[in-house]
């Protein structure tokens, strides 16, 4: 599984990184998200880029991590925070720009579908997200 996202519908309001935040560590703080949703403002238009772990084929983050931290487990990206060292080697590969950091979290924030029951996809009111079975 995994996600589908219609960026032309997003509006970038922000509940889908609140619910994360809230989800994974009971803060309402959307830095702590492991998805974002940002405007571009250009010349004569405005673009969302949602920036969220899309599971791509070639998976670099997992090749170039020095220290096996990250695995794929058939369904998302795992983490062991124990074999971490914020390196950010990760998030300097990732094609989507979806791997984050936090100041008060042990390792690369990399979205894990909570656990198969992704909650931003029940909160988007625009219905951007959907999960797709691969």
């Amino acid at each position: 599984m995994k996600l589908e996202v219609l960026e032309e519908k997003c509006a970038a309001c922000g509940v889908c990184e609140l619910t994360c935040a809230l989800r994974r560590f009971k803060a309402n703080n959307p830095k702590k998200a492991m998805i974002r949703a940002e405007m571009i403002v250009l010349k004569d238009d405005v673009k969302v880029r949602v920036k969220v772990c899309r599971i791509c084929e070639e998976k670099p983050c997992i090749k170039t991590c020095p220290t096996g931290a990250l695995k794929f487990n058939g369904r998302w990206i795992e983490v062991d925070e124990t074999l971490c060292t914020l390196c950010r080697a990760c998030a300097s590969v990732c094609p989507f720009e979806a791997i984050f950091f936090h100041r008060d979290v042990r390792g690369p924030l990399i979205c894990n579908l909570c656990s198969g029951d992704p909650q931003c996809v029940k909160m988007c009111p625009m219905e951007v997200l959907k999960v797709v079975n691969v």
